[in-house]
């Protein structure tokens, strides 16, 4: 029997790598000021929502395709754009600032963020540029940082879309947890800033919001166990 799901040493040092890069210590405390303080409305879900679906889309797609490390990907949307896991992460970040009317602190977010990926974008340039060395020189050349392109890179390797790819990316819970997060914040704008009693609708969505956290949870136990 492995010691899967024993938190090491080891996989705690890489844990704290992750919450304190860059990108995540500013999103975090961010995360929870938002929480405490925002809200939305029907108005502005609807100015938002593309956003979020947009960059959800992306990043599954993206994830079909993904070999990190391993290989140079330029296949599916890595034909179009470099980053498009960033570029989607980034569509849902501003699917939030319009939804959850943040106005100047959002804008200031969003600078900031910006700011923080073209530091990590330029630093895993250099890593890819010393590992695939001219093949990824061509690339970047060609492919453009976080805008895509019009006409997709036609060089390089090139493979199929992935399902088990994308199950093995875990994207499926960025769809769950932001499901959830929309759904807390219909709540809590109905409940605590309309003072509005909450309808047939509402508890349909907090139906909605239990399964897909409890789905969450079988399908990690379930995957522990089968490892074991």
């Amino acid at each position: 029997m492995t010691n899967i799901g024993i938190i090491t040493p080891m996989n705690m040092k890489d844990r704290f790598q992750r919450w304190f890069k860059p990108r995540f210590a500013i999103m975090y405390p961010f995360g929870i000021i938002v929480l405490i303080f925002c809200s939305s409305d029907e108005h502005s879900l609807k100015l938002g929502i593309g956003y979020i679906i947009a960059g959800l889309l992306i990043r599954l797609w993206s994830n079909g395709y993904a070999i990190k490390n391993d290989k140079l990907t330029t296949s599916g949307p890595y034909s179009f754009v470099r980053n498009p896991l960033y570029l989607g992460t980034f569509l849902i970040v501003l699917g939030f600032v319009i939804t959850l009317k943040m106005s100047w602190a959002g804008l200031a977010f969003m600078i900031a963020l910006a700011f923080v990926y073209y530091r990590t974008v330029q630093g895993e340039q250099q890593d890819l540029l010393a590992k695939f060395g001219e093949n990824y020189k061509d690339y970047s050349s060609k492919v453009p940082a976080m805008v895509p392109c019009l006409i997709p890179y036609t060089r390089g390797e090139k493979w199929p879309f992935s399902l088990d790819r994308l199950i093995f990316s875990k994207e499926h819970k960025s769809i769950v947890w932001i499901t959830v997060l929309l759904i807390f914040f219909h709540l809590k704008t109905r409940l605590f800033i309309e003072h509005k009693a909450l309808t047939p609708r509402s508890w349909l969505l907090i139906i909605l919001a239990v399964t897909l956290i409890a789905a969450d949870i079988l399908f990690e136990v379930n995957k522990k166990s089968a490892k074991k």
